[in-house]
């Protein structure tokens, strides 16, 4: 409305100027027409009449018969008014109605200018009548037989023709003129209008995208914070609750650098609108960049959080194809509540952030914050840190046997890093791993461990125990490209034959991405390296997957061992898992083992072999040469169970 009005204001002036010009024109042709007129009179009426008068002493009776008639003649035709001759004293010599006074006074700038020789025409009053309009012309009368001005011609022509047919046309231009601005009005009211419209759909895109991701559509991080902002608000208010969550897609670097961008877009996509599928109708859904989302579930509690986000788990992780290539993506959870962990958007991210990192380091991909998870921030420093301890060789490495439950000999040991931190001395490793997993430190890390275990197995080989060695290796090690190669590289480089290495992977890294580790751990049993299934028990390999891995060795997670003596079910299940690696040609190793007692029963069961402080804490390989010789080990003192987390 605001430009319409604007438009038509500028169209009301510009009619208000076009009629002031209209006028301007009628009074100008009114001027030329009388102009035009009286040079007519005077050349063909008067100017005969007076040839070789002398207006300074008269005219002759013969003169002014003869002017008279065609002074007559012109009133009865109704072309003239009244007439007057005058000297340029201003003397009336001769007028029509035989008057010698009256007229226009001898100082008026008309009169002036007609003595000297220029004619002035003007539309003015009537003076004899108390309306209308008349031209009076005041201009030189030039002899005819000299050419020379001998007086003045006060001339009064009729104006109304002329008015009237001037009001004719004005009457005509009225009404194309506001035809025409009517019709200019119009197209700027409709280009006001079409202008509005584009500016407020533009300024509603930019709105739109200002709060929108490009790529999948979804609300981006300033609407995701607007809008729990906004449930926090209510819950300061009431005593609503709800969660905060975020969503980290899990290898999807490896989609990117092994499909393309263009199939990592798609898959964001597809998520995106899995994501919005799986939630409820009042729940928010945001990218908030990369492969991360935010999800807002008002009104939901711990138990209620965790069953939705399972079934938005279940959805998200169903098969997807992209580029011909079938892909399963899964994702990690991390839970904030809010009032609970915090009263703050920042806090509650701060919050979530933590739980899902602990989700991805643990064997649930759904994880509510516990107030235990170390912040990222504290894992940026130890990343950084954890860089230069690389480089500065502050690491080192401890040894744990392992021995054969048949006759208690020592035939090989793990290998277990430490940080000689330069502050705050020896660190076991949940204190440096999960920051080492987060990035991309894990792959030197282990190449780190690798060369050295191989390095002390050298050294302990030539004190004549030939000891086999275990190295862990993580998730991100199987899905380095070259894994396989770059071990065969550094066994070569020692001299060290393959038989001699056992690499240990979690059950939960090979669950991650069981194509990869089919495929990788083939190769390395193909190179003569045995590979164990490290904490069996705690993940999520099934039977016919295991059955697919080339795994010569399963390793039974402490926490069903350490129960074996009280706990029938405990006791139950490493009978189960010892017949089941039996029956797949694996040897078991029990570890955690503590006491006597789990020895013996663990024998009796037919574990093959055990690791745990009922044989030796983990200490430095020269320290274990004092302890073992090559056939037989000694048990050393049982050490409190709240001290097993220095073993990883």
């Amino acid at each position: 409305m605001g430009y319409a009005a604007a438009s038509l204001v500028s169209v009301i002036a510009l009619g208000g100027v076009l009629l002031q010009g209209a006028r301007e024109d009628a009074d100008s042709r009114g001027r030329d027409q009388g102009r035009a007129q009286a040079a007519v009179i005077e050349e063909m009426a008067v100017a005969p009449a007076l040839d070789g008068a002398d207006l300074n002493i008269g005219l002759s009776a013969t003169q002014r018969d003869r002017l008279q008639a065609a002074t007559d003649l012109a009133i009865f035709h109704g072309s003239v008014i009244r007439l007057r001759l005058r000297s340029f004293s201003g003397q009336v010599v001769f007028s029509d109605d035989g008057s010698t006074v009256g007229g226009v006074p001898a100082s008026h700038r008309a009169f002036r200018a007609a003595s000297i020789g220029h004619a002035d025409v003007e539309v003015v009053p009537d003076a004899d009548r108390s309306i209308g309009q008349v031209i009076r012309v005041l201009q030189p009368v030039i002899a005819g037989a000299s050419g020379q001005a001998i007086g003045v011609l006060e001339l009064y022509l009729p104006y109304e023709s002329i008015a009237a047919h001037l009001q004719d046309q004005m009457r005509r231009a009225y009404l194309r003129l506001g035809a025409g601005l009517l019709g200019l009005y119009v197209v700027l009211a409709l280009i006001s209008w079409s202008t509005t419209r584009s500016l407020r759909r533009h300024a509603a895109r930019r709105e739109h995208e200002a709060l929108h991701d490009g790529l999948t559509g979804l609300p981006n991080r300033d609407a995701f914070r607007q809008r729990a902002e906004h449930v926090l608000d209510i819950a300061v208010r009431g005593s609503d609750s709800g969660a905060i969550v975020l969503v980290d897609l899990d290898r999807f670097k490896e989609v990117n650098d092994t499909l393309g961008h263009h199939a990592g877009d798609e898959l964001l996509r597809v998520i995106a609108r899995r994501l919005v599928a799986a939630v409820r109708s009042d729940d928010t859904v945001a990218r908030l960049g990369g492969d991360e989302f935010g999800l807002v579930l008002p009104g939901l509690g711990a138990e209620q959080a965790h069953t939705l986000l399972a079934r938005v788990r279940d959805v998200v992780s169903q098969e997807i194809t992209l580029d011909g290539v079938p892909l399963t993506i899964e994702a990690s959870f991390g839970i904030a509540l809010y009032p609970e962990h915090g009263g703050s958007v920042e806090e509650l991210l701060r919050r979530a952030d933590a739980a899902m990192y602990q989700g991805k380091r643990g064997a649930s991909s759904i994880v509510l914050y516990s107030g235990d998870a170390a912040p990222p921030t504290q894992w940026l420093v130890v990343q950084a840190e954890l860089r230069h301890a690389i480089e500065r060789d502050e690491l080192v490495l401890f040894y744990q046997p392992k021995v054969r439950l048949a006759d208690g000999a020592a035939y090989g040991v793990e290998a277990l890093v430490r940080w000689q931190h330069p502050q705050r001395g020896l660190l076991p490793p949940p204190e440096f791993l999960p920051a080492a997993e987060q990035s991309g430190l894990i792959e030197p890390l282990t190449a780190w461990v690798l060369r050295r275990a191989l390095a002390d197995q050298a050294q302990w080989t030539a004190a004549g125990r030939p000891w086999t060695v275990s190295v862990n290796v993580s998730a991100r090690n199987l899905e380095a490209p070259g894994f396989a190669r770059s071990v065969a590289l550094a066994l070569e480089e020692y001299g060290t034959p393959p038989e001699r290495l056992t690499l240990e992977v979690t059950e939960t890294a090979m669950a991650s991405d069981a194509v990869t580790a089919v495929r990788v751990l083939g190769e390395l049993a193909a190179l003569g390296i045995d590979v164990a299934v490290d904490d069996f028990g705690i993940g999520y390999t099934c039977l016919s997957q295991l059955r697919t891995l080339a795994v010569r060795e399963i390793k039974i997670d402490r926490e069903f061992v350490r129960g074996i003596e009280e706990d029938a079910q405990d006791r139950a299940i490493v009978r189960s898992v010892i017949e089941l690696a039996h029956g797949l040609g694996c040897r078991v190793t029990a570890e955690g083992v503590e006491t006597p007692q789990a020895q013996r029963w663990l024998a009796d069961a037919g574990c093959d072999d055990a690791q745990g402080y009922l044989f030796a804490r983990p200490a430095p390989w020269a320290e274990l040469l004092d302890r073992f010789d090559p056939a037989h080990t000694t048990p050393s003192a049982t050490a409190p169970p709240h001290e097993k987390g220095l073993v990883r």
